[in-house]
């Protein structure tokens, strides 16, 4: 199967939108992974002082907890890391959009 120059703008065209997307949500991961990061530190003082676990926490342990927000950190970074990607690949999708002969 083979495809056309036009036919490949036409596919990125979608890929484009789609990626923009992805990308504009940028700003909320960086809010969660910094929030994340700050709960990190408030388990570790908490932990540090020997306060108990709070009563409504819904964690067996300060470990148990510290483990499930660097699990969650951990997630932010990832995304944050595909975010630059899907950058690099919307420069080229819009480049070749863009400059691609239509013949």
């Amino acid at each position: 199967m083979s495809m056309t120059i036009a036919g490949a703008k036409v596919a990125l065209e979608g890929v484009i939108i789609k990626t923009q997307k992805s990308i504009e949500r940028e700003v909320a991961y960086l809010k969660e992974l910094a929030d994340d990061k700050a709960t990190l530190s408030h388990i570790e003082q908490m932990q540090a002082d020997g306060e108990p676990l709070p009563a409504n926490n819904p964690y067996g342990s300060f470990s148990e907890w510290r483990d499930a927000i660097e699990k969650e950190i951990k997630t932010g970074q990832n995304s944050l890391d595909r975010i630059e990607i899907e950058k690099a690949e919307l420069m080229a999708f819009t480049y070749f959009v863009e400059t691609a002969p239509e013949a």
